[in-house]
C-alpha cells in the first residue's frame, strides 16, 4: 500500500495562459443563456460547445447546422464523428478539445457531479480557450467564482413566469401537457391509463429508450401529433421540451439508495420546461390526480417554485455548488503493469483526498464506477488467459459503460486481446434480424449495445467484426423497434395492468389487490 502511495503523482489540468475573457451565463431552464452564448460562438466562426450529453449536443448541432450550414458544424461524441474537423464543434463534455478559440461550457453546475465532473474540471482549470463562456443554474455562482475570480457574470431570468395550478385529474388534461413520474414503469402505466381519454395521442420518454426513438416522440409532441406526453426526470437532463403544463404525478423518487422526496432543485429543473416562449403568457405547474397508486405532495411542487437559499451575490439559488471534482490521469498513478491499475487507483484516491482535505473547492471523483468496469474486464482476460496493454485497459475501463453492461465491456476486450471465440457473439448482437420480435425491454436493451458497440468501433475499427456502420444500423433498428412496441405497450397496457383481471394496479406489481388476496 505504502509503495503504491510513494509512486502517486497528484497534478491538477493548468493553463499556459488566461483567458482573453470568461463570461457566465446563469439563471434557470427557459431564460435565453444557451441562445446568446451560441450567439457569441456563430459570431466568433470558430470554437467549441459542449454539453453534458450526446442528445444536447445533437440538439446543438442541428441548430447551428441550420442557421450557419452543415460544412461549417461538426458534432462529435464518443458514438459519433461527424465532419470533425470543421470550424465549430458540437460534442460532450468529455471530448472537448483542450484548445480552441471559443468554449461555451454548459451546465456548468455538472462539475460536481461525483461520477463525471472532472470533465468539467478538466475545461475549467486548463482549457486554453480565448473566449470562455460557462452556462448553467446560478447554483453554480459560487462554482464559477473558485475557478474564474474575476469572470463577468450575467443572470438571465425565465422568459416565462411559472404558475401553480395545483391539482389537474386525469379527464381534464389538455393538449400541450407534459406529466412527469419516476419509473419506467410507472411512465408507461400512466401513458396507457392517460390514452384511454387520448386514444393515439400520447407520447413517451424515458432514459433507457435509444436516443432516435426520443427524439422520434419529442417530435410527434412538438408537431400536435400527441397532446400529452409522459416522461421521467430526464426531462430535467437535457431534453428540450417545452410545454404549457407540465403536471407532476409523483414527488418521490429511488435514487438508488433509498426512496425520498424530491429536492427543490430537482423539482425546479424539470418545473422549468413548462411555458412556450410566444404562445402562452406563463409556464402552468400542478400535480396529478386520479391515479390510485400515484400521488404528489402539492406543497412540495409550490414550494419549489421559487428559490429560497440566498448566494453570495445577494441571488437566490436552491443550493450551494461550490465543488469541482477530479479524477487521475493514467500518468498520475506511476505504474507500467495493467495488474497493478486496481491497488494505483485506490491509493491515488486515498493521497488525493487527504491532499485535497482542505482545499475547499476540490473534491475526488467516485473511482467506483471505474473499479467495476477494470474488475470485469480483468477477471475475463484471467479466465481466457489474455492480456492487454496497459493504455488499452486504461482506455477500455473508461468507456461510458454502465455495472449493468459490464459483460460487454468485457467481451469487447477479451476480441481487442485477439480471443477470436468473441466473434460469433459480437456478431449475433450486430444483426438487426434478432430485432424482428423483440420486446420493448429486448429493443431497449439492444439500443444500449449499440451505442457501446458505436463507442468501441471508433476507438478500434474493424476489431472483432463490429464497425461504425453496422454498430449505426443497429441502433436505428432498435430505435424503429422501441417506438413500435410502445404504440403497442401504451395501447394495450400490460405495465400496471393486473395480470389476472386487467384492471388498473400498482405498475411494479403482477396483480390488483384483488387478485392476489384471492390466490393466498
Amino acid at each position: 500500500m505504502r509503495r503504491a502511495e510513494h509512486d502517486i503523482e497528484i497534478t491538477l489540468p493548468e493553463r499556459r495562459s488566461e483567458p482573453d475573457t470568461v463570461v457566465a451565463h446563469l439563471g434557470p431552464t427557459n431564460s435565453g443563456k444557451t441562445y446568446h452564448a451560441l450567439e457569441f460562438l456563430k459570431q466568433r466562426g470558430r470554437g467549441v460547445y459542449a454539453g453534458p450529453l450526446r442528445m444536447l449536443a445533437q440538439e446543438a448541432h442541428r441548430r447551428l447546422s441550420a442557421e450557419l450550414g452543415a460544412e461549417r458544424v461538426g458534432l462529435v461524441t464518443g458514438e459519433e464523428r461527424i465532419n470533425e474537423h470543421a470550424p465549430i464543434t458540437c460534442c460532450t463534455v468529455e471530448m472537448a478539445p483542450a484548445a480552441g478559440e471559443v468554449l461555451v461550457l454548459d451546465e456548468v453546475q455538472w462539475a460536481d457531479d461525483p461520477e463525471r465532473g472532472s470533465a468539467w474540471t478538466r475545461l475549467l482549470l486548463g482549457g486554453e480557450y480565448r473566449h470562455i463562456l460557462l452556462l448553467g443554474a446560478l447554483d453554480a455562482e459560487p462554482l464559477v467564482l473558485r475557478a474564474f475570480p474575476d469572470v463577468e457574470i450575467k443572470v438571465f431570468e425565465r422568459k416565462l413566469p411559472l404558475e401553480f395550478v395545483g391539482e389537474r385529474s386525469l379527464r381534464s388534461l389538455t393538449p400541450g401537457t407534459v406529466v412527469v413520474a419516476f419509473s419506467r414503469k410507472a411512465v408507461l402505466a400512466l401513458a396507457g391509463e392517460i390514452n384511454r381519454m387520448h386514444p393515439g395521442r400520447v407520447s413517451v420518454l424515458y432514459g433507457a429508450m435509444p436516443l432516435a426513438s426520443r427524439r422520434e416522440e419529442i417530435d410527434r409532441f412538438l408537431a400536435g401529433a400527441s397532446d400529452v406526453t409522459v416522461a421521467t426526470d430526464v426531462l430535467g437532463h437535457g431534453v428540450n421540451l417545452p410545454c404549457e403544463t407540465l403536471l407532476f404525478a409523483e414527488t418521490t423518487k429511488f435514487d438508488g439508495a433509498e426512496r425520498r422526496d424530491l429536492l427543490p432543485w430537482e423539482l425546479a429543473q424539470i418545473a422549468g420546461r413548462a411555458g412556450r416562449f410566444g404562445l402562452v403568457e406563463r409556464g402552468h405547474v400542478g400535480v396529478l390526480t386520479g391515479v390510485p397508486w400515484a400521488s404528489a405532495d402539492p406543497g412540495i411542487v409550490e414550494s419549489a417554485l421559487q428559490p429560497h437559499i440566498r448566494l453570495p451575490s445577494g441571488h437566490l439559488g436552491y443550493r450551494i455548488v461550490e465543488e469541482a471534482r477530479i479524477r487521475p490521469r493514467l500518468s498520475d498513478l506511476g505504474i507500467d503493469d495493467p495488474r497493478r491499475l486496481d491497488a494505483a487507483l485506490a491509493a491515488w484516491h486515498r493521497v488525493a483526498t487527504r491532499e485535497w482535505a482542505h482545499e475547499s473547492w476540490l473534491a475526488v471523483e467516485s473511482l467506483s464506477p471505474i473499479r467495476g468496469r477494470l474488475a470485469a474486464v480483468q477477471r475475463r482476460l484471467a479466465e481466457r488467459d489474455r492480456q492487454l496493454s496497459l493504455d488499452d485497459t486504461w482506455r477500455l475501463v473508461n468507456a461510458p459503460v454502465d455495472e449493468d453492461n459490464a459483460d460487454l465491456l468485457a467481451t469487447l476486450a477479451l476480441a481487442l486481446a485477439g480471443d477470436r471465440a468473441q466473434r460469433p457473439l459480437l456478431a449475433f448482437l450486430l444483426d438487426t434480424a434478432r430485432l424482428r420480435d423483440a420486446d420493448l425491454e429486448e429493443a431497449e436493451q439492444a439500443g444500449r449495445t449499440a451505442s457501446i458497440l458505436r463507442w468501441f468501433a471508433l476507438q478500434y475499427p474493424g476489431v472483432g467484426g463490429v464497425t461504425i456502420e453496422r454498430a449505426a444500423e443497429l441502433e436505428q433498428a432498435a430505435a424503429a423497434r422501441v417506438v413500435a412496441r410502445l404504440r403497442i405497450e401504451v395501447d394495450e397496457p400490460t405495465v400496471g395492468r393486473c395480470r389476472s383481471c386487467g384492471t388498473t394496479c400498482a405498475p411494479w406489481f403482477p396483480l390488483c389487490d384483488r387478485c392476489f388476496r384471492r390466490q393466498r
